[in-house]
Parts: structure tokens; sequence; C-alpha cells
């Protein structure tokens, strides 16, 4: 185990990652800065994380864990029938999203990221083995293997779209006289009940 003084560095430095993507954003995002508000020397981030990439990658990979644990949450709460733990699923991450803004659209920014890296990679492995695990009892389970592909990225194009309209403020005409948080949460809650039930009626 890691000494305790390294895991609360490590802890901080996370903490003002998050911070200054909320803040300021991705372009503005530096070593130094969450250094600065961490309270460390500007060499510490280095040595712990190599590069920025290496930070921003880790905090990516901590979004894929909280993202997992609201799922699970969001399933345990539920009832057990495959319809409502495809909605819990779904809801889960669109609340996540909405919630954690900065975190998310890191989480899918290739393009800043250490792709390649395992803890990332098994993070988000395991937010999409809830996704999957919860759209398999939909699936034929035959030789229609294309269409079970499709159903899976149909699911989750759905949830990840309708977040980023979210997130990109595009939902001012569905907004109307109610507050954006309440009407986001019930179309989303909505939009997903509705796409499980098309499936259900697909497949009874």
């Amino acid at each position: 185990m890691p000494p305790r003084r390294d895991i609360d560095l490590r802890a901080g430095l996370l903490r003002a990652t998050e911070e200054i993507l909320s803040e300021q954003g991705l372009d503005k995002f530096t070593l130094r800065e969450a250094a600065r508000r961490s309270g460390v020397s500007h060499g510490a981030p280095a040595f712990h994380f190599g590069d920025s990439a290496g930070l921003l990658t880790a905090y990516a990979a901590e979004g894929f864990n909280a993202m997992t644990h609201l799922m699970l949450r969001y399933r345990s709460e539920a009832k057990r029938d495959r319809k409502s733990q495809l909605v819990a699923v779904g809801l889960a991450y669109v609340d996540y999203a909405i919630e954690h803004r900065a975190s998310f659209q890191l989480m899918f920014r290739s393009d800043r990221l250490k792709n390649e890296d395992l803890y990332l990679k098994e993070a988000a492995k395991r937010a999409f083995e809830q996704l999957k695990e919860v759209v398999a009892p939909f699936l034929a389970h035959g030789d229609s293997g294309e269409r079970d592909r499709v159903r899976l990225l149909w699911a989750w194009s759905l949830v990840h779209g309708f977040a980023t309209l979210v997130l990109e403020g595009q939902m001012a005409h569905f907004q109307g006289e109610v507050a954006a948080a309440d009407v986001t949460h019930r179309l989303g809650r909505t939009l997903v009940e509705s796409f499980v039930a098309g499936w259900s009626g697909e497949d009874s």
C-alpha cells in the first residue's frame, strides 16, 4: 500500500483537477496550477503522474469508477425485472453526466488521455459492463450477433447523446417554464423508459 502522504497527495491533485476543469475548462488545465491548488511543488504532479495527460487520465478513470458506483446504486434501488434494471443504468449514466460535467466530458476525450493506460481501460470496461449486463436480457442469444451489437450501441448512443445535448445547452426547446434540472431528469427518464418499452414490445 502506498504511504499515506502519497494517497493524500494523489487525492489532492485529483480534487484540484476537478476544480480547474469545472472553473476554467480543459484548455486552461496545467500541472503547475494543479500543484498550486494542492499546496505542493510544481514538480510533484509530474513525479506521480508523469505529465498533464497522466493526471487527466487518472482523473478520468476515477470518473468511470464513480459512474459505475452510481449505476450499481441505482440498480440496487430499482426493481429486479429487466426493464427496471436497464432504466436504472440509463438514468445513472445521464445523472452522472449532468452532475459531473467536467469529469464526464473528459472521460471521452481520447485526444487528451493516455488511452492505453491499464487503470483507465479497466475503469471504462467496468462501466461499460454494467450497460452490457442490463442490455443482455433483451438480446437474441442466437445467431443474430450483428443485431445484438447494434442494440447495445443503440442503448449507449441514446443515453450518451441525451447527456451530451443537456451539457451543450441544447434543451431550451423542451424547458418551457420549468427549471432545467427538473426537465432534464424527467425527460431523461421518459426517454429511457420509452426506449425500453419499445424493446419489450418487440420481444413480446
